[in-house]
């Protein structure tokens, strides 16, 4: 499938501001990847593709769960905006034919993150919460940072969302408390 063709696809399935923050994404990961040390071209599709799953319905996540064998985990079944992006790679793959596994993960973590992230998947994290659209009040703070310090700008990222879950009264996902951890474990071993 090219890009216009998954551009159409998208624009059918999400509404429009979903849509207006998705191609906001694939623009910012392309503007980051050089910084990031990763391929614009397929920064842009993970980027394109991160939340293809984030207006599923119930029946929707039910379905592709069952048909291709997903496994949601606890916190995804009790945090539902966690879902999209776990069952977001699986739809990647089925509906819009990627089969690259970097792009599937950035997908599959872009929520939460995760120990040892990729610079695939550290893009897509910070880039979904820098796009242009992106109405977060810490999202200037996160562009200032990822300028100077991608790992800095990760652990300060993650640590938003961390909060932000925590006002909502929500249960965190445990990687992302791993993936806060590791990056400062891996910033104070090389210090």
């Amino acid at each position: 499938m090219t890009t216009d063709e998954m551009i159409v696809r998208l624009k059918s399935a999400q509404v429009e501001r979903r849509f207006k923050h998705t191609l906001g994404v694939a623009a910012e990961a392309v503007r980051l990847a050089p910084r990031f040390g990763v391929d614009p071209e397929r920064a842009y599709i993970a980027g394109l593709l991160h939340d293809c799953a984030k207006n599923f319905t119930d029946e929707q996540v039910k379905d592709y769960c069952e048909r291709y064998g997903v496994t949601l985990d606890p916190y995804c079944k009790t945090e539902k905006a966690l879902i999209h992006g776990f069952l977001g790679a699986t739809v990647a793959r089925v509906d819009y034919g990627i089969e690259d596994q970097e792009i599937l993960d950035a997908i599959y973590y872009h929520t939460t993150g995760r120990p040892n992230m990729t610079p695939m998947e550290k893009l897509i994290y910070i880039a979904d919460m820098t796009e242009p659209g992106r109405e977060i009040e810490q999202s200037q703070q996160i562009r200032e940072l990822v300028e100077i310090d991608i790992d800095e700008a990760l652990i300060y990222a993650i640590g938003c969302s961390i909060k932000h879950v925590i006002r909502k009264g929500n249960l965190i996902h445990p990687d992302s408390i791993f993936a806060r951890n590791d990056l400062i474990e891996n910033r104070r071993r090389s210090s």
